[in-house]
């Protein structure tokens, strides 16, 4: 009996179309397709994928996120995509962008200075900042890109800056330092006075040529290029309130804070006299969405109260907000309106970095590089040198 005809293969045109849609937080599923298949490799190492690719997925998905524990800095992987080493020991990670994480050496802290380091979780590669001698009360810093017109997409490398923020109590003063990995020193200070006696820097956001820092009572901003700082006055109700500066929806600044159970995202707008003021954008009732407390988590003797849900910190340009509650941190994503618990255990103070990287095309074979390499450690040279070569076609500029 003859055998059945074979089914005529997929239209690639349909392949493309299913391939497109491969979101680029699971990297792994795109390049485990282009293992499987050599008409398939052949589509997804094209330069027509790839630009089509881009353009479907022009933002970079969030992979992960930094989570600092009392040893160390632990990396949260939210995709196939997993670090060579997920967890550095007393590494504090306290700011990422643009694809690079800036840690606190904890060993090299002291009174007198502290050592950054700049790391790049993909390559593992690691670059340690001379010491910035200062003795603040309370600092806030930021990495970021120094390459003009950068998109931030397309780019891997090159240079970079380090902003560095903090208040001398005894001066009752702020100053701000920027280092540049061309000039490879840390610039002299800038210094503006308190207005007032609360100095406390919390997180912060870059929007535009700007960083901005939550000060407490206002809002310290940073202009990259000119070097200046300013003060941006804050609605008195929000004073005592915990929020977390964001970039709005329509990419000006904006804060996310919780009140009453409901999350409340706020943008600042220019008003009909010229002057700026900030209006509410959206509320979400955390009620709906978030479990109700687990009695059975276990409670950490630091913690001595239960704590109402607050914002811990926000992935901009990817729609995910952290809250910490009593019982564990979650993620609310703003698109679907859904929310899940990514950590179980109790903790008032959670501190988040969500990790993007600069460049989806980079990020998904590396990340299914490392994959294969931890599934597999027995698998034929020619598997490693066909990840190498589509790693490389992946990598190269679209023409």
């Amino acid at each position: 009996m003859d055998p059945p005809p074979l089914r005529p293969p997929l239209m690639e045109e349909l392949v493309e179309e299913v391939l497109l849609r491969v979101s680029p937080d699971d990297p792994a599923t795109l390049v485990r397709a282009a293992v499987g298949c050599k008409r398939w490799c052949r589509l997804i190492s094209g330069a027509t994928f790839r630009r089509r690719f881009r353009e479907l997925h022009p933002a970079a998905p969030m992979l992960g996120f930094l989570y600092a524990r009392r040893s160390g800095t632990d990396f949260v992987p939210a995709s196939s995509f997993r670090p060579p080493h997920a967890f550095r020991e007393d590494w504090n990670a306290i700011d990422a962008r643009h694809g690079r994480v800036l840690v606190v050496a904890l060993e090299s802290f002291s009174p007198t200075g502290t050592r950054f380091i700049v790391w790049d979780p993909v390559t593992d590669g690691a670059q340690s900042l001379p010491i910035l001698e200062f003795r603040p009360y309370s600092w806030g810093d930021a990495v970021l890109c120094a390459t003009a017109g950068c998109d931030h997409l397309d780019r891997r490398g090159g240079p970079f800056l380090v902003v560095v923020v903090v208040t001398d109590v005894s001066q009752m003063r702020t100053s701000a330092y920027e280092y540049s990995s061309d000039q490879g020193t840390w610039s002299e200070p800038i210094t503006v006075q308190h207005p007032n006696d609360w100095i406390m820097i919390r997180l912060h956001a870059h929007v535009g040529n700007a960083l901005y820092f939550n000060y407490g009572l206002m809002i310290l901003k940073y202009e990259l290029g000119k070097r200046e700082l300013a003060f941006i006055d804050l609605p008195s109700e929000f004073h005592a309130r915990h929020m977390v500066l964001m970039q709005a929806e329509d990419g000006g600044l904006g804060f996310a804070t919780i009140q009453e159970s409901k999350l409340s995202l706020w943008s600042r707008e220019a008003g009909a006299d010229g002057y700026a003021g900030w209006a509410q954008q959206r509320v979400i009732d955390l009620d709906k969405l978030l479990p109700v407390s687990d009695c059975n988590i276990s409670v950490s003797p630091y913690v001595y109260a239960a704590r109402p849900p607050y914002v811990v910190a926000v992935a901009d340009n990817v729609g995910v907000i952290f809250i910490g509650k009593d019982d564990g941190l979650f993620t609310v994503h703003l698109n679907s309106g859904r929310a899940e618990r990514i950590v179980v255990e109790s903790n008032s103070n959670f501190k988040v970095v969500p990790y993007k990287p600069t460049r989806i095309s980079c990020a998904a074979p590396t990340a299914l590089l490392f994959y294969v390499l931890e599934l597999d450690k027995c698998l034929h040279l020619v598997m490693y040198t066909f990840a190498l070569i589509l790693l490389h076609y992946l990598c190269s500029p679209v023409p």
